[in-house]
C-alpha cells in the first residue's frame, strides 16, 4: 500500500487580487491567477475566478501531516491577516491523498488538528485514484 499526499492553502474569489495577497502575507504563491485570464497560450479557456495558492513543496511521498506542518509554519504567524482574507474570499487547506491501490489514508494527530482549528479555515480532504496528482495551476473547483 502506497499513499502519496499534497497540501495547499487556497484563496479564491472574483475580486481577489493576487498581488495584494502577496503584500498582505509577505509570501509568494506557488500559483496565482486572475478571473478572465486565459489558462495558457495552449488553452482558449479563461479562469472563472481569481486565486492564490501556496502548496507545500515537500515530496508527495511525505506524510500529509508534514505537508500541513510546512504550511502552518509559514501561515500561523499571519493568522490575523489570513482570517481577514477569508472573511472576504473563500479559503481552505486543500489536501489530496493518492492511493496506488485505492486503499489507505492519513492520520492527523490532535496537536496538528488544534493548530489547524486555531486558523479557523476549513480542511478539505480529497481522495484520488492512481492516475496521479492534479496540476497546481488548474482551475479551483467550485466549493
Amino acid at each position: 500500500m502506497s499513499i502519496r499526499s499534497r497540501a495547499t492553502f487556497r484563496l479564491n474569489g472574483d475580486e481577489l487580487r493576487p498581488d495584494e495577497i502577496n503584500k498582505i502575507l509577505g509570501l509568494e504563491p506557488t500559483s496565482s491567477g486572475l478571473k478572465g485570464e486565459r489558462f495558457s497560450t495552449r488553452h482558449n479557456g479563461v479562469r472563472r475566478t481569481s486565486f492564490w495558492l501556496l502548496q507545500s513543496p515537500l515530496d508527495a511521498s511525505q506524510p500529509l501531516e508534514e505537508h500541513l506542518e510546512w504550511l502552518l509554519d509559514r501561515l500561523e504567524p499571519k493568522t490575523d491577516s489570513i482570517r481577514s482574507l477569508v472573511e472576504k474570499w473563500y479559503g481552505d487547506f486543500f489536501c489530496g491523498l493518492f492511493s496506488e491501490d485505492l486503499q489507505g489514508g492519513a492520520t492527523i494527530e490532535p496537536s496538528l488538528l488544534r493548530r489547524l482549528a486555531q486558523m479557523g479555515i476549513p480542511l478539505v480532504l480529497d481522495l484520488y485514484p492512481p492516475e496521479g496528482p492534479p496540476k497546481v495551476d488548474e482551475e479551483i473547483p467550485d466549493s
